[in-house]
C-alpha cells in the first residue's frame, strides 16, 4: 500500500486540526502509521495490509508491522 491518500467516509477530528494549519496540524507519524492512532485503526489497516498475527499484537507491534510493511511496498 504504501503511502497514499485516502478519501474517508466521514470526517475525523484530525482534519479540523490539519485545518488550522498550527504547529499542532500535524499528527506525529512513523513512516505512514499514525503514532497516535487508535489500536482499532491500526488493527483495521493491517488488516487491509493482510498482516499476519496482527490480532494479537500490540500497539507497537502493530505501529511496527505498519512500517516494515510500508517499506517494503515502497520499494517495490
Amino acid at each position: 500500500m504504501g503511502d497514499h491518500w485516502e478519501a474517508k467516509d466521514k470526517a475525523a477530528p484530525s482534519d479540523q486540526r490539519a485545518k488550522s494549519g498550527g504547529p499542532d496540524a500535524r499528527g506525529e507519524t512513523y513512516e505512514g502509521a499514525n503514532a497516535n492512532a487508535t489500536k482499532e485503526h491500526l488493527l483495521d489497516v493491517a488488516r487491509r495490509l493482510d498482516i499476519h498475527g496482527r490480532s494479537t499484537m500490540t500497539m507497537q507491534e502493530l505501529i511496527e508491522a505498519l512500517e516494515k510493511e510500508n517499506r517494503r511496498v515502497s520499494r517495490s
